[in-house]
């Protein structure tokens, strides 16, 4: 099985739903979320941008259908429980999301992460979260009196922009191998010392970070890229990433994903309701056929639908902090966020193993690399 899922299952023994140890709290917060962005670091670094591009369409499609389903099923719930249009929106938008870390560490796990199957889901899950971030723009739009159309095109602009500056930057850096061998030899000489090399990585993930979260996106995207970049230009010096990766592993990998379990109450189990069952029911069928539907059109085999599929369906982060600001604005009920943070529990919970096992099943050559 996936360490992560160990990871998991320790965070939910030790935190609430068992034991009651360790309680979510604002600092274990900032050390998660600093433990993620060295996660998607380390991702970024396992990343061969001109794989990754191979395979962009088909993460576009997988996005487009990913999220068209979850969010028409959303709007449908929301109508069948005399929701208005705002509010039905608005938990539409909740259940388009996919939790791209999770996700990606399945595939590190399993060695999975450059194969086919591992780039068409990396891909889909960044589109996914642009795709998320402009529903999720409309919805406080909807809400607000203040904010308009033009807010939603702004947001809209500035993550796109990010994401084709970033990636226009790696693709002029990944063609010119005269442009990569100068700012590679320049660095190797310039910073002989492996602390500084280690620190002046760090600070470059960390403005990208930056960056991506004043153009509206999640921080860990911004990371992401800065660890692919980084990987092109530093990827001859492998002990400074080499570094990174392993106390990623050792610590921060572990606190992000244990800390993903703490905060995964199963207590919430208790006010259970026909709606959070049809609730959870919709958030697995509609991601899980988006990304099947989604990778048949983009003709990917049975097989690795299949498992894109499943991959797409884990929630956490991101959807919770969106389903609280949504329950903060007085948009949803205690009773439509408790049902939310038990969908996003029982998906992250269950979407490792899932994966691990259709994997194990369906075989076939979906381990290979491009």
């Amino acid at each position: 099985m996936p360490h992560v899922i160990g990871e998991l299952l320790a965070g939910v023994i030790l935190g609430p739903s068992l034991l009651g140890l360790i309680n979510p709290l604002t600092e274990l917060e900032v050390l998660a979320t600093i433990g993620v962005i060295f996660f998607m670091l380390s991702a970024g670094f396992e990343i061969d941008l001109k794989k990754l591009m191979r395979t962009f369409k088909e993460g576009l499609i997988v996005a487009s259908m990913g999220v068209l389903l979850p969010f028409t099923l959303g709007m449908i719930l929301g109508h069948k429980y005399s929701m208005n249009f705002t509010q039905s929106f608005a938990l539409a938008t909740c259940l388009s999301i996919t939790a791209i870390g999770l996700s990606v560490r399945v595939f590190m796990d399993l060695g999975m992460l450059t194969s086919r199957v591992g780039l068409t889901v990396v891909n889909a899950a960044v589109d996914d979260d642009v795709i998320g971030l402009i529903l999720m723009s409309v919805a406080f739009t909807l809400i607000s009196e203040e904010k308009g159309l033009h807010d939603v095109v702004i947001t809209s602009i500035s993550s796109s922009a990010f994401l084709i500056a970033g990636f226009m930057l790696g693709v002029v850096i990944a063609s010119n191998a005269k442009l990569r061998g100068l700012i590679r030899s320049f660095f190797l000489r310039s910073v002989k010392s492996l602390p500084l090399r280690l620190t002046l990585i760090i600070a470059i993930a960390f403005l990208f970070g930056y960056l991506a979260k004043l153009s509206g996106l999640h921080e860990i995207i911004g990371v992401f890229i800065a660890g692919i970049i980084l990987n092109m230009l530093v990827g001859a010096e492998e002990r400074a990433e080499r570094e990174i990766i392993d106390f990623t592993f050792a610590f921060f990998a572990l606190l992000f994903f244990a800390y993903m379990g703490v905060k995964t109450d199963l207590r919430t189990l208790q006010n259970i309701t026909w709606f959070t069952i049809e609730l959870v029911g919709i958030a697995f069928i509609g991601k899980f056929l988006g990304g099947l539907i989604g990778s048949i059109i983009a003709k990917l085999s049975l097989r690795e639908a299949i498992v894109v599929g499943i991959a797409m369906n884990s929630r956490a982060a991101v959807e919770l902090v969106i389903a609280n600001a949504f329950y903060s604005l007085g948009i949803f009920s205690k009773e439509v966020l408790t049902a939310l943070v038990i969908m996003a529990s029982i998906t992250s919970l269950t979407t490792p193993v899932l994966l691990r096992v259709s994997i194990g099943r369906v075989g076939g050559d979906i381990h290979k690399s491009l």
